[in-house]
């Protein structure tokens, strides 16, 4: 946790303060350029995820994001609906799928 604490310190540093995280504090020879940003890409990229469109890049991180956080309300509303995790809910339905369906529960059927 004190790791991703400090990572997300840094990048709220250069948020605010664009260029004040430039520099690697553990590798001082990894300094970004004058007037760019640490986040995101930045310094430490290894696998280059960051090179290309970084527009096209973020607006597909946040598609995602979204997509992510809609299947999430649907694990929510499934387990309000049946009181059972998505994972029991689908080991029901393996066992006895004629019976156990998404219409079976009392709340689908209002």
């Amino acid at each position: 946790m004190f790791l991703f604490a400090f990572v997300e310190f840094r990048r709220l540093q250069d948020i605010r303060k664009p260029g004040s995280a430039s520099q690697d504090p553990i590798f001082t020879n990894n300094k970004l350029p004058e007037g760019e940003v640490g986040y995101p890409g930045g310094i430490f990229d290894p696998l280059g995820y960051s090179k290309g469109n970084m527009e096209t890049l973020k607006l597909k991180e946040i598609k995602n994001a979204r997509l992510a956080m809609l299947g999430f309300a649907g694990f929510v509303a499934q387990w309000y609906t049946t009181g059972k995790t998505p994972l029991q809910n689908l080991s029901d339905h393996l066992s006895n799928p004629w019976a156990t369906t998404v219409l079976s529960n009392d709340l689908a059927r209002l």
